[in-house]
């Protein structure tokens, strides 16, 4: 292993370490074949120097640690993986890419599960009519954990102090256990560990913690429903890997609440886990027709019900008097034109965390990109890569950190 210099490195050497910046955060692992978006990345955090795996010399051909069968099984897995996709546009290109080299290096590329039973149409009881309806039936959905808004009063208080803000998390003893799981994990990616909640308060800020604070309160809540052919663990990884990209794309456009990104790319398919609960027979029948006709998933849920997982995760974050912010990101992030900046990058997250197979969110198709969510975000398709290999390692610990 050979420490290298910034200006000697060349495209397709690989790292043989991981890659932090500055304050932490990691920017490659150990492993990545590095590509000209990558050295550019290095420069503009300030690495002056990498650890290299195989010295100077570029990796093969196939990539560092993959094999021609890897790589066919991979792209057997994609082309079924990305079948609704238009490959053309520079960004699916450049996810394509990532994906392939990933599947072909870490095994990741079942192909798609076989999709859950049939159900008659006409067998179904009749839906409600519209998502509003679908929450405020349902008591036990009808408030939110108060600890939220306690926090929220506390910290718009001048006056408050750290310790009273972790005096209000600690009243949670399940939650602030989980809260230091998540800031001690590679999520924020601190030098020093965080040993109490104050500590945490003023190392991370208090509003970034009662952001955290939301999303998890959001994942106790729905730990345990019937979910089809799916695993609770399957459901939240999916979840954290949106969440995760979705606060790393956001460092990458600026400008924006990077907490805030990852907890609605945390939530964004809450309202399909409502589903799942309520409707599990229609939910069943969806993923069947979309993986019988090759179809997105919301789009079946709206040509089933009326109305898609993401109108129902806004109806429910309205039902509990959540930041409209929120409500707004998770309730667009189909929508192909009028997403705002949030909405947007939650969107593109879905996407990439859809092709990299990360947990599922109930299909194998990845949905088609939305041309103008991605120009909403305004940063090049290279960045794109970049930002999938500073998540890629960070989903396990952080799943791990919420559902213990």
């Amino acid at each position: 292993m050979a420490r290298v210099n910034i200006d000697e490195l060349r495209p397709g050497m690989v790292l043989g370490r991981d890659v932090c910046g500055k304050n932490g955060r990691m920017l490659l692992s150990a492993g990545t074949v590095l590509e000209p978006s990558h050295l550019r990345v290095l420069r503009i955090w300030g690495v002056s120097a990498v650890c290299l795996a195989r010295g100077r010399e570029p990796a093969t051909a196939a990539g560092a640690g993959e094999t021609a069968d890897g790589r066919e099984r991979a792209r057997e897995a994609l082309a079924a993986r990305f079948a609704l996709t238009d490959r053309a546009h520079p960004a699916v290109a450049a996810l394509y890419r990532f994906c392939l080299r990933d599947l072909a290096r870490t095994d990741r590329c079942p192909l798609p599960a076989k999709a859950p039973p049939a159900v008659e149409d006409a067998a179904l009881p009749p839906a409600p009519g519209d998502p509003e309806a679908l929450v405020a039936d349902d008591p036990s959905l009808a408030s939110f954990p108060d600890i939220y808004f306690r926090l929220r009063q506390a910290i718009d208080d001048p006056g408050a102090s750290a310790g009273r803000i972790a005096g209000i998390i600690g009243d949670d003893p399940g939650l602030a256990a989980r809260l230091l799981r998540l800031a001690n994990s590679p999520f924020y990616g601190l030098t020093r560990p965080i040993d109490s909640l104050a500590r945490g308060v003023l190392r991370i800020g208090a509003g970034e913690l009662a952001q955290l604070a939301l999303g998890v309160a959001v994942v106790e809540r729905f730990r345990d429903i019937p979910a089809c052919c799916l695993t609770m663990r399957q459901i939240w990884e999916h979840a954290v890997g949106c969440g995760v990209l979705a606060r790393v794309l956001g460092a990458h456009v600026g400008g924006i609440s990077q907490e805030r990104l990852f907890v609605s790319g945390l939530l964004h398919d809450l309202g399909r886990l409502v589903l799942l609960r309520r409707l599990p027979r229609h939910m069943a029948l969806a993923m069947h027709l979309a993986r019988e006709r090759s179809e997105p998933l919301f789009a079946v849920e709206r040509a089933l019900l009326g109305f898609d997982h993401a109108a129902v995760g806004r109806a429910l974050l309205e039902l509990w008097h959540l930041p409209p912010e929120l409500a707004a990101a998770v309730g667009d992030h189909h929508l192909d034109r009028g997403m705002d900046l949030d909405a947007a990058i939650v969107h593109v997250a879905d996407v990439a965390t859809v092709a990299m197979g990360l947990g599922s969110n109930g299909s194998p198709l990845v949905p088609p990109l939305s041309c103008a969510a991605w120009e909403r975000l305004g940063i090049e398709p290279d960045t794109l890569a970049v930002a999938l290999s500073q998540s890629r390692r960070q989903v396990d610990d952080i799943v791990a950190s919420l559902l213990g």
